[in-house]
C-alpha cells in the first residue's frame, strides 16, 4: 500500500463513529469525536483551543513554518469562513436532524434551538448509529459496557445514559418490573444501581458509572417490557451526572473489547446451561430464563450480573 493510500484509509470513519468538529472544519486531518460533541467538557477541544491561542501569539512575533502541528485557527473560525448555507449545526453533524444550518456562530450556549434539543434529548434516548451481532446478541457500537451487563453512553451536557444490555435482557426474559433509583440518588460503578423483577425473582444490577441520578425512564414503571424490545434506546434506565467519568470509562469495555467479552459470555452461558457450544451450532432463545427452569438460577445471576 502506498503512503497516499494509507493516508486516505486513515480518514475513513468507522461505523458508529463520527468526525470531531476539528476534523469536520478541516483544521486537523483525522480525529473522531469521543465526547458526543459536548465540546465544553472535551479535553481534546480544550487542548486545541489553547494550542491555537498560543500559536496565534507566536505568529505575531515570528512567521510560522507550514507544518502539521501548527494551528492558527479554531474549528469555529474555519467553519465561519464557509458560506452561511454550509455551516452545519452540530445536530446535523451528529445526525440528530436531517438539515439544520447554524444561525448563531456556533455559540451553542446562547442558541434557542440547542436548548430545545437539550431538553428533548434529556428524555429521548439518542439513536444507536450502528448495531452489530456478537454470538446472537445485539451490540451498540457507540456504547461502553460494564462486566455486569449494563451499558453507559455519554451524551450532551456531560451526562451519561445507563441501561441493560441485550445479553442481560435475554437472560432475564420477559421483565415484569423495574425498581428505579430515586432522583438525586448517588450510584457507584460496580455497585447496585437498580433492580429488575421477573415474577418472583429479583436481580440487583450494577451501575456502570459513578454519578448522581438526574432522570429516570418513567415509562418502564408501566411498561417494563420495553427493556426487552429496545434495550439500547427506548428501554434506557436512568441518566446520571457523572462524577468520575474518565476514570470510569477506562474500566468499561468498548469497541472490539465488547465483541470479545460477549463471545466469552455466550460460551460461559452455554456451558453452564449444558447447551453445547457455539461451535456445535448451539443457539439461544429470546427468553433464556424460561429455558433454565429447574436449574440453579442464583448461580446464573451471580455469574453474569456479578452480584
Amino acid at each position: 500500500m502506498t503512503a497516499t493510500k494509507k493516508k486516505e484509509s486513515m480518514k475513513i470513519v468507522p461505523p458508529g463513529k463520527k468526525k470531531c468538529v476539528w476534523m469536520e472544519a478541516g483544521v486537523v486531518s483525522y480525529k473522531l469525536c469521543d465526547n458526543n460533541y459536548d465540546c465544553s467538557t472535551c479535553v481534546y477541544d480544550h487542548a486545541m483551543q489553547v494550542k491555537v491561542a498560543r500559536q496565534k501569539e507566536a505568529a505575531v512575533t515570528e512567521p510560522l513554518e507550514v507544518s502539521a502541528d501548527k494551528f492558527t485557527e479554531t474549528w469555529v473560525e474555519k467553519m465561519m469562513q464557509l458560506p452561511a448555507s454550509q455551516r452545519k449545526c452540530r445536530y446535523m453533524i451528529t445526525g440528530e436532524v436531517g438539515r439544520k444550518i447554524c444561525p448563531n456562530a456556533y455559540e451553542c450556549g446562547n442558541c434557542s434551538f440547542d436548548q430545545m434539543m437539550q431538553e428533548r434529548m434529556q428524555v429521548e434516548a439518542l439513536p444507536v448509529h450502528a448495531l452489530s451481532d456478537e454470538g446472537g446478541f445485539r451490540v451498540a457500537e457507540d456504547t461502553y459496557y460494564h462486566e455486569g451487563h449494563t451499558w453507559a453512553k455519554p451524551e450532551y451536557g456531560g451526562r451519561v445514559r445507563v441501561g441493560l444490555d441485550d445479553f442481560a435482557q435475554r437472560l432475564l426474559g420477559r421483565v415484569s418490573g423495574i425498581d428505579l433509583p430515586d432522583l438525586g440518588h448517588q450510584v457507584k460503578q460496580g455497585e447496585a444501581g437498580f433492580r429488575v423483577r421477573r415474577n418472583g425473582d429479583v436481580v440487583s444490577v450494577r451501575s456502570p458509572i459513578d454519578g448522581v441520578v438526574s432522570r429516570t425512564n418513567s415509562r418502564l414503571s408501566e411498561n417494563p417490557e420495553i427493556i426487552n424490545e429496545s434495550p439500547y434506546e427506548a428501554g434506557w434506565i436512568f441518566i446520571v451526572e457523572p462524577t468520575k467519568l474518565r476514570k470510569n470509562l477506562k474500566g468499561l469495555y468498548y469497541g472490539d473489547e465488547v465483541h470479545k467479552y460477549m463471545g466469552e459470555e455466550k460460551e460461559r452461558l452455554l456451558s453452564m446451561a449444558n447447551m453445547g457450544t457455539a461451535a456445535d451450532g448451539a443457539e439461544l432463545v429470546d427468553d433464556i430464563f424460561e429455558g433454565l427452569e429447574g436449574k440453579d438460577w442464583d448461580k446464573f445471576v451471580k455469574t453474569f450480573f456479578r452480584t
